[in-house]
């Protein structure tokens, strides 16, 4: 009896130790939930008595008794030991859960799947890409939920990661902020000169490598050459070197106030050490911890940071970097996922704000430099101050420094300030291209609800050509890669869409083999897929309807005439209502495709217009 007693003594001791505990713990509150909160009764909801089980478990896992007194954060990292672009994330979530220690929380880690789009592109796989965007926000949404945990930090990295990473704060308004793994060093690919330096020789970036397929096709470059460059293309770790969808969407998650300033150019790794982890980027861990406590201090939430005005400035940003197509798909997902309404911002807001916007970064695809030369010079805050002086952003959007935007900036640089000579960033007031040359949404009978070109500082783009159908990738890469695409040809590649692939997956295979094959300004491609953001040439992508929901894609012949008219935001067929309704009665519907079961048949019912985004929720 005396051990029971004892024992007892014990319990209530340690039940008044939790008590006082919890009373001076003001940064834990959901985490109660799942620990139990000893100021309950014991016999209400969440209390320390009825908790006793799940502390058992969370004692089974190795917590400590001082554990249950802490906040539990969430380090949300999409892994794979497979891809560059993400490979460092299990390092990178080990030193934030050391930071997050440090602090005083709880590292609670959630590692969720990710798809590499230069590993899959112009392949099926490439079909789980989009869907990837919803998978691993529901996976982060189900790890932090489902562990009540009272705040987050996320990482993003490959294309879909990014936007992926941001979604399921803004769905269920959490304290959070994220981090981007970095962008890696480009390639080199030597000069065949003997007599050559070093250092001369041809910069490299995935788009590079994807256009050399297509040089290979044409007779431009022999096997050897192609070789040459996959070996060199990609150094080492870390996302596209370039301005393709992976560091847009680092911009933008830097422009909407969820990243700390200057973290999304900073590299993933170095020139001399292409794997390891650098220091800029365990600095930059560190401040994003330090940054998480701020924000539970302050109790500033996702939604008080993402409304329409930062997503605005998040537009803004797109354009002056001549960022992605992909970034319309994914801010619109984002601001349906902050419970901003469509009559508050849709596609047409995207397109309106964006073309006041000059195009003032000098980066791959459309420029001679990469992210990491962006970083040399300030990084994105530079372009902002530049964008934020020029009238272009609001300043008094709050951010997760818990500083506006224009407080943010206050010591940055403007463009004019930059150490000469540079031609990196330009200035608003003679930029690379002026406003209404990069991205544009277009529309017409061919696209009655949207479709976007990326035109990246070029003018003048009109092309009418006759069309050249195909009903899949594959096929219209077949046909390239034979020549069978000529110059003034509209190449339609259709029923690739979000229903249709399913999955949206990207046209970087054949636009590639165009640009490489020489056909990158004389051939227009028109899809209902989506384009890398290492595309360029005329490409027009996320035509909606698509071709699976019959929309009026589904209905063009070969040789039918194509216009393709940026300057008037035309998309459309020269072809009269009356046609159009008697093609569309007697369309069979669309092709079966095969092995569309599980992920993409749940994707498939569930997804909507990429008018709208893709979204799935």
């Amino acid at each position: 009896l005396k051990p029971c007693i004892s024992a007892a003594r014990v319990g209530l001791g340690a039940m008044a130790s939790a008590k006082a505990a919890a009373m001076d713990a003001p940064l834990k509150k959901e985490s109660f939930k799942i620990t139990g909160d000893p100021r309950k009764a014991d016999g209400a909801p969440n209390s320390h008595v009825k908790m006793t089980c799940s502390r058992s478990n969370f004692r089974a896992a190795g917590w400590k008794e001082e554990d249950f007194r802490k906040p539990i954060v969430t380090i949300a990292a999409p892994y794979s030991n497979s891809m560059p672009c993400n490979n460092q994330f299990r390092d990178l979530a080990d030193i934030i859960g050391a930071e997050v220690e440090k602090l005083g929380g709880k590292a609670h880690f959630a590692f969720t799947p990710v798809i590499s789009d230069g590993q899959t592109q112009g392949t099926q796989a490439m079909r789980y890409s989009l869907i990837s965007r919803e998978v691993i926000t529901d996976c982060i949404e189900v790890m932090h939920e489902g562990y009540c945990a009272d705040a987050i930090i996320t990482l993003g990295g490959c294309d879909k990661s990014v936007p992926a990473a941001l979604m399921p704060l803004a769905r269920k308004n959490l304290i959070g902020l994220s981090l981007f793994g970095g962008a890696a060093q480009p390639g080199h690919l030597p000069s065949a000169s003997a007599e050559a330096k070093e250092e001369v020789g041809t910069v490299l970036d995935p788009g590079k490598v994807m256009e050399a397929i297509g040089a290979y096709g044409k007779g431009l470059i022999d096997l050897e050459e192609l070789h040459r460059i996959e070996c060199v293309g990609l150094p080492g770790s870390g996302c596209c070197s370039a301005m393709f969808t992976a560091c847009t969407m680092a911009s933008v998650v830097e422009a909407v106030g969820m990243a700390l300033p200057g973290t999304a150019s900073h590299p993933a790794a170095a020139k001399d050490d292409p794997r390891s982890v650098t220091e800029q980027k365990r600095k930059d861990c560190a401040a994003t911890a330090a940054a998480l406590f701020v924000l539970l201090e302050k109790g500033l939430s996702t939604r008080d940071i993402i409304t329409e005005k930062s997503l605005a400035n998040a537009v803004s940003v797109v354009y002056a970097v001549g960022g992605s197509t992909n970034a319309v798909l994914h801010v619109l997902a984002i601001a349906y996922e902050a419970g901003i309404s469509p009559e508050k911002f849709n596609i047409e807001d995207f397109h309106r704000i964006g073309q006041r916007v000059p195009l003032l970064a000098n980066v791959s695809p459309h420029g001679r430099y990469h992210m990491n030369d962006l970083d040399r010079v300030g990084g994105i805050p530079v372009v902002m101050k530049e964008l934020l002086d020029a009238g272009f952003l609001y300043g008094d959007c709050i951010t997760v420094t818990g500083r506006t935007v224009a407080e943010n900036l206050a010591e940055t640089p403007n463009v004019a300030a930059l150490k000469p000579p540079q031609d990196i960033i330009y200035p608003v007031s003679k930029p690379l291209s002026p406003a209404g040359n990069h991205i544009v949404v277009l529309r017409g009978n061919l696209a009655p609800d949207s479709a976007i070109v990326k035109l990246s500082g070029k003018q003048d783009v009109e092309l009418i050509g006759p069309a050249k159908c195909y009903d899949d990738e594959d096929s219209a890469f077949t046909a390239i890669m034979a020549g069978e695409i000529q110059k003034g040809d509209v190449l339609i590649i259709r029923y690739e869409g979000p229903k249709g692939a399913p999955g949206m997956p990207e046209m970087l295979s054949p636009g590639s083999a165009l640009v490489g094959s020489g056909l990158g300004k004389h051939v227009a491609l028109v899809t209902d897929g989506r384009f890398s953001g290492a595309s360029h040439g005329i490409m027009v992508g996320h035509v909606t309807p698509e071709a699976a929901a019959g929309g009026p894609i589904a209905l063009v012949r070969n040789g039918d005439m194509v216009v393709v008219r940026p300057g008037a935001r035309e998309l459309s067929v020269q072809l009269s209502e009356e046609e159009l309704e008697s093609r569309r009665a007697a369309w069979p519907g669309p092709p079966e495709r095969a092995n569309v079961k599980g992920v993409l048949a749940k994707y498939a019912a569930q997804v909507q217009s990429a008018h709208v985004g893709a979204i799935t929720s």
